[in-house]
């Protein structure tokens, strides 16, 4: 057990190690007072930078050249870009007289020599030009004389030897020096100058460009003293022949020949139908009798056509009354009047006992702008409304067949007893004609035609295409038409050049047609087609357009009075 004297002991020396260790911390823990602290004792400002060296430019290239013989070979330049070869076709040196100068330490390269003919005094190869070395004395641009034209014709010269001497007596002096003149060039200057510039560019293109005649290129003009030399007129033959284009379709160099609508051997297939009414012609039955159809023999079975009937009768005599709206939108009205109770086997041609007769109105003619924008602000929204309303829904127009959708739309004016009935839909015709066109062999052949005022394809027209392949990228294309395919326009297209009616113009210059369309199995939807890019087949495009504005009269049996219809 330990004694009071060990505990004390024990006391005594952990307060000693409390106040030692309080002490090393306080040592430890303490701070040099902020006052006295120098601040910038360690600091450096940072070295202001470096002066920026003063530009020095390049010295200029120069102009003048050295003798072969005399150059020096103790440095070595870097090597020439290539440059044409002038050849001017005469038999000359292209050598330049020039001073004798001191070497300059780094001068640029010196061009290639200018190479005249086949009989030059220097045998340059035309290709690649060769590269010089050695230096070259500075000196002012390269004097011109008068001598070395290549216009002038001298002795063939030796590789390497002074130019032959002048033609013309020259005064050895310093006066005798012409600098360039270029605001008053000589013709014949202008001529060597030009004959450079073609032979660099045809090097340049690959294209071998025929030598340019003085005569024909460059006219001699004399300038009074004190007057500046006028720019050279150009010749006409140096202008380039553009053929002007003809509005009149049949000037065109590809014949146009649609397939639709069908021919006909008259004026239009009303007038066809018309001439079968005429008294000189031979019938051989009484069709007409006949209880089936009331369509006469020419149209029997005829799908390309719509028409409407009735028939009156007043206890002796029969009359059948018939009206027809054919695809080019002609209409005839015809009438046939029998006797009652004549036997079925009666003579159709006994002008006493049965009277015919018919009268005809002719394919419409094209309208103007300010008609087919009315139309199209009458029907075309319409339209095009009417068949993005189908578009996203997955249900079909009708019976979903291509045509319901331009032919469904153009119905659905029915409602409105304010709107002037459209055109309806016949067969593959929906209205005013505002273009035709065809392609064939992959697109290389391509021919068209635009009809009436408008000067381009507006929202709502309808498409007709026929057989038609339209490359849709690289390796795609779209068939439309096996062999008709109908869509309506929702967006407008303005041709890539100016249109007028009758004028021609090929697929390629119309653009790109974003329709809606639809086809069995296959519910509305949108799609564009590039024209530039239709390779096969035909394709037409129509505007909606009031049917008694644009034909003359609605479809009805007989003929409305006050109607100008035409009779054989």
């Amino acid at each position: 057990m330990p004694t009071l004297a060990d505990l004390r002991n024990k006391a005594v020396k952990a307060k000693e190690a409390s106040l030692s260790t309080l002490s090393n911390t306080r040592d430890r823990m303490s701070s040099q007072p902020s006052k006295n602290i120098d601040w910038n004792a360690n600091i450096k400002s940072k070295p202001p930078p470096p002066p920026k060296p003063a530009f020095k430019p390049p010295p200029p290239p120069s102009r003048t050249s050295a003798d072969a013989s005399s150059a020096s070979t103790s440095q070595v330049k870097p090597p020439v870009p290539p440059v044409p070869l002038r050849r001017a076709g005469s038999s000359a040196t292209s050598s330049v007289a020039r001073s004798p100068s001191s070497v300059s330490p780094s001068p640029p390269p010196r061009p290639p020599p200018r190479s005249l003919n086949s009989a030059a005094s220097s045998s340059v190869s035309p290709s690649p030009p060769p590269s010089v070395t050695g230096d070259l004395p500075p000196g002012p641009p390269p004097p011109i004389r008068r001598e070395t034209r290549p216009d002038r014709l001298s002795a063939a010269p030796q590789s390497h030897a002074p130019p032959p001497p002048p033609l013309r007596k020259i005064r050895e002096s310093e006066a005798d020096i012409e600098r360039i003149d270029w605001a008053n060039l000589s013709p014949e200057d202008k001529q060597v100058f030009f004959s450079w510039l073609d032979e660099f560019f045809s090097r340049y293109l690959g294209v071998p460009i025929p030598p340019r005649s003085t005569t024909a290129t460059v006219e001699d003009v004399k300038v009074p003293p004190g007057w500046h030399t006028p720019s050279p007129r150009p010749s006409v033959p140096s202008r380039p022949s553009i053929p002007p284009r003809s509005p009149h379709p049949a000037s065109s160099s590809v014949e146009l020949v649609m397939s639709y609508p069908p021919p006909c051997e008259h004026g239009s297939l009303a007038e066809d139908l018309a001439h079968y009414f005429s008294p000189l012609t031979h019938w051989s039955s009484a069709w007409y009798a006949s209880e089936k159809s009331f369509l006469a023999p020419p149209i029997e079975g005829n799908g390309q056509l719509t028409w409407t009937a009735s028939s009156s009768y007043n206890g002796y005599t029969k009359t059948l009354y018939v009206g027809v709206l054919f695809v080019d939108l002609s209409m005839c009205f015809y009438s046939v009047s029998w006797p009652q109770n004549a036997p079925p086997t009666h003579d159709p041609n006994d002008a006493r006992a049965v009277q015919r007769s018919a009268q005809y109105l002719p394919c419409p003619t094209p309208w103007d702008r300010a008609r087919l924008v009315e139309a199209h602000e009458t029907y075309g929204e319409t339209v095009a409304s009417f068949a993005e309303s189908y578009e996203g829904t997955g249900q079909p127009c009708a019976r979903g067949e291509c045509w319901d959708l331009a032919n469904e739309a153009l119905k659905s004016f029915e409602q409105y007893d304010w709107v002037p009935k459209p055109v309806p839909s016949v067969c593959r015709t929906h209205g005013h004609l505002m273009y035709e066109g065809k392609a064939a062999d992959k697109g290389r052949t391509q021919a068209g035609r635009w009809r009436g005022g408008d000067d381009r394809v507006r929202r709502g027209d309808i498409v007709e295409w026929r057989t038609a392949r339209v490359g849709k990228g690289p390796y795609s294309w779209a068939m439309l038409g096996n062999p008709d395919h109908t869509a309506v326009i929702v967006s407008e297209m303005v041709p890539r050049v100016a249109v007028a009616d009758g004028m021609s113009v090929p697929p390629r210059e119309l653009g790109t047609l974003e329709v809606i369309e639809q086809s069995l199995g296959k519910p509305p939807t949108r799609a564009t087609y590039d024209l530039s890019n239709l390779e096969e087949g035909e394709v037409w495009i129509y505007r909606p357009v009031g049917m008694e504005a644009y034909v003359g009269t609605m479809l009805v049996a007989q003929c409305p009075e006050g109607v100008n219809a035409l009779s054989i």
